[in-house]
């Protein structure tokens, strides 16, 4: 596995070294944005207020930096956020990775034939150090699925399809993964918990628009609450003073163990009781009224 590390200006670390500053990160879809890349303007407001109130405000998402940047814009953020669920840090602003964590090499190498010879078109999230920025490569085992089409096109992010990655970019691989209809999905987590074991960390995320699942894979460890620590690290902010906002699988590691988070309304239940606590839906700007209570002074 390879990581790089930047740590901040001295002025950055010092403000958040003031433990009154506490740290507010939101997830973006089902949490922040809806499925047409929405936000609601009562959740920029609420986070605009939070920051006036001396919270720190960040992103803690499954996106890559490159399909999340222009979404948030609107929220006027700076300093590093959590993407591509915990495999990268990336500065907000320019979008430029700050730290990596790749899956090992021979363990892509292996789940590409495993996930190929199942006759599936392998999708791996690449990021190399001399070229940031993450991209997608696709093999060509087999066809893309609809869902991967409609996801590049709306994200507005090339895929380049090619028969054998290089070496390089084998060595620099944050996620890889495949798309499933759902009658294949259990069985393939299966097969991934008895062959890869502890050796890699996976989600299966359900998308309800093609009902199929995404099925990701990210090295050991990998998952949003270890990047979240991560980001704790950077900014010299305790993780126990961070607010985590979630609604789906991969928000699960850092709403439970987090000292204080809240899952949206329009998450599946056992989301809700993985959180400390419950605000309303995306639909209904959920993120400002989970923030309106913080403010308020009245949780514990």
């Amino acid at each position: 596995m390879t990581a790089t590390h930047t740590h901040f200006p001295s002025a950055t670390r010092e403000i958040a070294l003031n433990r009154k500053h506490r740290l507010i990160v939101c997830d973006l879809d089902g949490t922040l944005i809806n499925r047409e890349h929405k936000l609601n303007n009562a959740d920029i407001d609420a986070l605009a207020q939070a920051r006036a109130a001396g919270y720190t405000v960040s992103i803690c998402t499954g996106r890559s930096i490159r399909e999340a940047i222009d979404i948030i814009k609107p929220l006027n953020l700076s300093g590093p956020g959590v993407f591509v669920t915990g495999a990268a840090i990336c500065d907000l602003a320019s979008g430029a990775t700050l730290h990596r964590q790749s899956i090992h090499p021979a363990t892509v190498r292996t789940l590409i034939d495993f996930f190929g010879n199942l006759g599936h078109a392998v999708l791996l999230l690449v990021d190399t150090p001399e070229n940031p920025g993450p991209r997608y490569i696709m093999t060509n085992h087999g066809p893309i699925h609809a869902a991967s089409e409609e996801w590049f096109s709306r994200n507005k992010m090339p895929a380049h399809s090619m028969d054998e990655p290089d070496t390089h970019m084998l060595s620099n691989v944050l996620r890889l993964g495949i798309v499933v209809d759902l009658p294949q999905s259990g069985e393939i987590t299966a097969q991934l918990t008895s062959e890869f074991g502890s050796h890699i960390n996976f989600l299966a995320l359900r998308a309800p628009a093609f009902d199929c699942h995404v099925i990701e894979v990210f090295a050991q460890q990998v998952d949003k609450w270890s990047g979240l620590q991560r980001l704790c690290d950077l900014m010299n902010i305790d993780s126990s003073l961070a607010i985590p906002i979630g609604d789906d699988v991969n928000d699960l590691p850092m709403l439970q163990n987090a000292t204080l988070s809240f899952a949206m309304g329009n998450a599946a239940p056992e989301i809700q009781r993985a959180a400390k606590h419950v605000t309303g839906p995306q639909s209904q700007a959920g993120v400002a009224a989970a923030i309106h209570k913080v403010l308020s002074g009245n949780l514990p």
